[in-house]
């Protein structure tokens, strides 16, 4: 029997919601998930992003404490990473990109198995 997994508290999910729903978020968190880069290497990895949303979301990720942005000297560099906090929740981008591999071929929303 089918029981909802947020009945305990709607909010949770809102909250998970409010950040990884904002577009480009998900593929920041995956750029990061490889490790620290410069805004060049993030922008360069994420296809049709503009740098003025970037930097957006960059600042909306740290301020939620999923990135750390660490400024290095001689010379000046700006490198943004993942928090502990933002690599755990990144840990579910794979299972996101195994479900697409298993069902992009399926219009029905059937699993082939379910037949």
């Amino acid at each position: 029997m089918y029981r909802p997994l947020f009945t305990e508290d709607p909010n949770k999910l809102f909250t998970a919601y409010r950040i990884i729903g904002t577009k480009w978020t998900i593929h920041i968190l995956c750029a990061l998930s490889q490790g620290p880069k410069r805004f060049g290497e993030i922008f360069e990895s994420i296809p049709s992003i503009s740098e003025m949303i970037l930097s957006r979301r960059l600042k909306g990720l740290q301020h939620d404490h999923l990135v750390k942005r660490t400024i290095l000297t001689l010379p000046t560099q700006i490198i943004y990473e993942l928090t502990p906090k933002g690599a755990a929740l990144a840990t579910f981008i794979p299972c996101l990109m195994d479900w697409d591999t298993k069902f992009q071929n399926d219009t029905t929303g059937r699993n082939k198995d379910d037949y």
